[in-house]
């Protein structure tokens, strides 16, 4: 293989540079996606958690302000989780 020119080499360089500047932004990209996806996994599980707790004081009996005191849900969440035991 021939000698590289002092330019060709500089071109090279910068090439090989510029590759790995791109798979590292690739990298950094995917795992700020992978952070979001557990955050957003994360916030999913909390609510379902007070759905599932609304559900049971529905069950108990519990007065609806007390509910929605308790659980942070809205109002129109616990109705229609009252309306899902129902049928």
């Amino acid at each position: 293989m021939a000698e590289l020119s002092p330019e060709a080499r500089m071109l090279a360089e910068a090439r090989e540079k510029a590759l790995k500047d791109i798979n590292s932004i690739r990298g950094e990209g995917k795992e700020e996606g992978r952070r979001e996806g557990r955050r957003e996994g994360k916030e999913e599980g909390i609510k379902e958690g007070k759905r599932e707790d609304a559900k049971m004081m529905l069950m108990e009996g519990l007065d609806l302000n007390m509910i929605l005191k308790i659980t942070g849900l809205t109002e129109s969440e616990v109705l229609e989780l009252k309306d899902e035991l129902r049928r």
